[in-house]
C-alpha cells in the first residue's frame, strides 16, 4: 500500500513553493510590506535569525517520522544551503540555520522531492503534530496512534480554520500513560490512547504549555471515540481561533484561555462548536484500512532463539524478536555525513523509518535482536553512540543566542563546557547516568528545562557596568510535567533555586548530583528527592557559587565558554539606549531580595494576598530600576511610567512586561490555588528580564540583532 505524502498532495506542495517564491520576489522589489511578509514567511517555516541576511528554516515532520530517503534529503540541503548542521528540536522537527533568504525556495524544493514540507512549521498556526517515538512498537500502548496522528496532521495542514489563530497551537499523542512517553500535560491539545470495552478512543487534555510560565493541561474528556478525533480537534481549534486573545500576543496561547474561562466553559463551547460542524467523510478515512498505513515494516525477520539485548539505549518491542535502539545526538546536531550514515543503517538493518525523540535523539525501530550490536557499532562510528542517550552526559539544548533573537546565552557553549564533568559523573553511578539535564538560552523553555531533573535557562547579571552570562538553576521537574500524589503547588514542573555564573554550572551539577545520591530512597526519582528536600536546603549547597568578582578580577566570567568577545545581552531589534545609572543596580539588588522574601512566603504557606503583595513588590522594584536607568528617578506612578516607557514602546518583552501590569490590576484577595504558583514564576521572570534589559541599556551598540 502506498503511503500518502506527509506534505500533502504534490500539486498543493508545488503551489505553496510557487506562492512563496513569487511573494519573496515582490517583497524584495518593495511591493510587500515587511510586517506582512514576516507572518507569511513564518507560515512557510522561514524564521529570522539574529544575524542579518540569513534565516533558520524548519521542516514539519509529523510524529518525528523520517525515512532513509528523507535523511539523505536533509544531508543534501544542509550541505548545500545551510551551515552544515541539522538541528533536532524538542518537538520532533529538524531545523537548519544560516540559510540566505533568496535560497529558501530552493531548499523547499529539496524537501518537496522527499515528500516533506516546511508549511506551517512556524507562525500562528497548528504546529507539528507530535507523538511518542514508540508508537506502534510499545508493549504498553493501548493501540498504535501513528495512523491517527498522521491523519490529524494531514487534515489540519493548510486547513482554513487553522490560518487565523492568535498564536501557535501544539498537539501531541501518547499511546499510554507511561510517563516517559506522555507529554500531553504540556500541549494545547494532548491525546492519550485508551480503550473503553471494545471501542478505541482518547483521553483528551487541553490548555497545557511550557513557555516562561508553565501551565498543566486540564481534562476535557475521559473518552473520545476515535471517529471523533478530527471533528473534535477542529472544534477546539475553532474555539481557540474565535476566543483566544488577539490584542496581546503574550496572552494569546490556549493555556490562557483555559485559565481565564475554566475547563467547564471550554467544554461547553467546544461541544457547541462540534454540534455545528457538518459531517465530512475525510474524518474517518484513516480508520477504514485494515492495516495501519503508517506502520513501519522490518527489513529482516527475527533471529530465532537470539537473546534479548539489554541496556539503557534499548527497548524491546511488542513485536517478538525486535528492539528499538536509541541514538544519542550531542546537542541535537547532525552533520550531512551522519545523516547519510544513519540512512545507510536503516537500509541495511531495519527498514522504513525512524522517529525523532523529544530529547533530541533518534529512535531506530524494527531492529532484529541479532542486529542490535551492529546498529550500536554503526552509531558509535559516527559519533552517535556513547553514554546513556538523554541522560546526564547528553544534555538537551536549544540554539539560544547562537542564532535566536530571543536568546540571552548560548546553551551549546555551556554543554561543551560541562561535557567532561557530566561524563565523569555518569560513569560513577547508573542513577546519576539517568539524570536529565536541559539547558535553554532564555526563559521560554525551547529545551523544556521545566521538565528536567536539573534545568537551566539563560540570564544575565551586571557588575561595574559589565554584563556576565548567568543561568537560573531549576530542579525537580518530572518528565511529563505531572507528579503523583500531593506536591508543592500541585505540579511536576521544576522550581527555580538560584542564579549562577555560567562558568560554575558544572560544579552546580556535581553538588546537586551528590545531594540526590545522598538522600534518595530506592527507586525514588530525582524530582521527588529535590521536592522533598525543599528549595532552602538545595539553595544552601549552591549559595557560595553565586559570587561574581569584578571584571578586572575574573574577566573569564564575563565571556561565554570558548568565546573571545565580551558577553552582551542581544535580543530582538530596535532596543533603545539609556544612561548608565548605578542607582539601578541597588534597586535590582532590592528586587532580588524581595523575590527571596516571596519564595520564603510560599515555602511557609503564606496566604495568597501575602504572596501577591511580595510578588508585586519585587516586580515594582525591578521596574523602578529600569526607570532609574532611563533617567526617571522618582516617577509619581511607577506602573504608568513603566507602561509608557518600556511596555508600550517594546523595550521589554511584552509577555514578561505584562506580568507587572496584570499583578497591579488584580485584587490581592483573589490570588489562590495555582495562581500562587504562576505569580511566583512571573515575578521571578520579570526581575530576570529587568536584569537583561539593564544589560541592553548599557550596551546599546550590541543591542540590535
Amino acid at each position: 500500500m502506498t503511503r500518502p505524502s506527509i506534505a500533502g498532495r504534490p500539486d498543493h506542495v508545488r503551489a505553496d513553493i510557487r506562492q512563496f517564491a513569487d511573494t519573496l520576489a515582490r517583497f524584495q522589489a518593495g511591493q510587500v510590506a515587511e510586517s506582512t511578509f514576516l507572518e507569511f514567511r513564518l507560515r512557510h517555516g522561514v524564521y529570522g535569525q539574529r544575524q542579518d541576511g540569513v534565516h533558520m528554516m524548519r521542516s514539519k515532520l509529523p510524529l518525528g517520522l523520517l525515512g532513509a530517503d528523507q535523511l539523505d534529503a536533509f544531508a543534501d540541503l544542509t550541505h548545500a544551503y545551510a551551515s552544515g548542521v541539522a538541528h533536532l528540536t524538542t518537538r520532533q522537527d529538524i531545523q537548519v540555520h544560516f540559510v540566505p533568504l533568496a535560497q529558501t525556495p530552493d531548499l523547499m524544493r529539496v524537501l518537496a522531492r522527499a515528500e516533506l514540507t516546511a508549511r506551517e512549521a512556524c507562525g500562528n498556526v497548528v504546529r507539528n503534530v507530535c507523538a511518542t517515538p514508540l508508537a506502534g512498537v510499545s508493549p504498553h500502548e493501548a493501540f498504535d496512534v501513528t495512523p491517527h496522528g498522521m491523519a490529524l496532521a494531514r487534515f489540519l495542514l493548510r486547513h482554513p480554520d487553522g490560518q487565523s489563530l492568535g498564536r501557535k497551537f501544539k498537539v501531541t499523542f501518547a499511546g499510554s500513560a507511561d510517563r516517559a512517553f506522555n507529554l500531553t500535560a504540556i500541549h494545547d491539545l494532548g491525546l492519550t490512547a485508551t480503550v473503553n470495552g471494545d471501542q478505541r478512543g482518547f483521553i483528551v487534555d487541553v490548555g497545557g504549555g511550557l513557555g516562561a510560565v508553565p501551565h498543566e493541561a486540564q481534562r476535557l474528556t475521559d473518552f473520545l471515540p476515535e471517529a471523533e478525533l478530527l471533528p473534535l480537534t477542529l472544534a477546539i481549534v475553532r474555539v481557540f481561533a474565535r476566543h483566544g486573545e488577539k490584542n496581546s500576543r503574550a496572552r494569546a496561547r490556549m493555556k490562557f484561555l483555559v485559565a481565564r474561562w475554566g475547563i467547564a466553559r471550554i467544554r461547553a463551547e467546544v461541544d457547541a462548536e462540534r454540534a455545528r460542524l457538518a459531517f465530512d467523510p475525510t474524518w474517518t478515512q484513516h480508520l477504514r484500512h485494515p492495516d495501519p498505513i503508517w506502520t513501519d515494516r522490518p527489513l529482516h525477520g527475527p533471529a530465532p532463539h537470539h537473546p534479548a539485548p539489554e541496556g539503557p539505549d534499548v527497548w524491546l518491542q511488542k513485536q517478538h524478536g525486535y528492539a528499538v535502539v536509541k541514538a544519542r545526538v550531542p546537542r541535537g546536531d547532525l552533520s550531512p555525513e551522519q545523516l547519510r550514515a544513519v540512512a545507510h543503517l536503516l537500509r541495511t538493518h531495519t527498514g522504513d523509518t525512524l522517529r525523532i525523540g523529544w530529547d533530541q535523539s533518534l529512535y531506530i525501530r524494527q531492529v532484529p535482536f541479532d542486529r542490535v550490536d551492529a546498529v550500536r557499532t554503526g552509531l558509535s562510528r559516527i559519533g552517535l553512540g556513547g553514554p546513556r542517550p538523554g541522560g546526564l552526559a547528553d544534555p538537551v539544548t536549544c540554539p539560544g543566542a547562537d542564532t535566536c533573537k530571543l536568546g540571552i546565552t548560548s546553551p551549546r557553549a555551556v554543554a561543551r563546557q560541562v561535557q567532561d564533568k557530566l561524563q565523569a559523573l555518569a560513569r560513577t553511578s547508573p542513577r546519576l547516568a539517568a539524570l536529565r539535564i536541559h539547558i535553554s538560552g532564555c526563559p521560554n523553555s525551547c529545551a523544556q528545562h521545566q521538565l528536567a531533573d536539573i534545568g537551566f535557562f539563560g540570564a544575565a547579571r551586571t557588575r561595574d557596568g559589565v554584563t556576565a552570562p548567568h543561568y537560573m538553576v531549576l530542579v525537580g521537574g518530572e518528565q511529563d510535567g505531572r507528579v503523583p500524589g500531593p506536591a508543592p503547588l500541585g505540579t511536576g514542573f521544576s522550581t527555580t533555586i538560584i542564579k549562577l555564573p555560567a562558568a560554575r554550572l558544572a560544579t552546580a551539577v556535581e553538588r546537586l548530583s551528590a545531594l540526590y545520591l545522598q538522600h534518595a530512597e530506592p527507586d525514588e526519582t530525582a524530582g521527588s528527592v529535590f521536592r522533598r528536600l525543599g528549595r532552602a536546603t538545595i539553595r544552601s549547597h549552591l549559595t557560595d557559587l553565586r559570587t561574581l568578582p569584578s571584571p578586572l578580577e575574573a574577566p573569564e566570567l564575563y565571556r561565554e565558554h570558548g568565546r573571545s568577545e565580551p558577553f552582551a545581552v542581544v535580543r530582538g531589534t530596535g532596543e533603545c539606549a539609556g544612561a548608565v545609572v548605578l542607582g539601578a543596580d541597588l534597586l535590582l539588588m532590592e528586587a532580588d531580595q524581595a523575590r527571596e522574601q516571596l519564595r520564603l512566603a510560599v515555602e511557609t504557606h503564606a496566604p495568597g494576598p501575602t504572596v501577591h503583595q511580595r510578588a508585586l513588590a519585587a516586580m515594582t522594584l525591578a521596574a523602578r530600576a529600569l526607570l532609574d536607568a532611563d533617567g526617571q528617578t522618582n516617577p509619581a506612578d511607577i506602573v504608568h511610567a513603566f507602561r509608557r516607557t518600556f511596555y508600550d514602546t517594546g523595550r521589554i518583552l511584552e509577555g514578561v512586561g505584562f506580568y507587572l501590569l496584570e499583578a497591579h490590576a488584580e485584587p490581592a484577595e483573589s490570588v489562590s490555588g495555582d495562581r500562587i504558583r504562576r505569580l511566583v514564576i512571573e515575578a521571578d521572570l520579570f526581575v530576570e528580564e529587568a536584569h537583561a534589559a539593564l544589560g541592553r541599556l548599557r550596551n546599546p551598540s550590541r543591542g540590535v540583532a
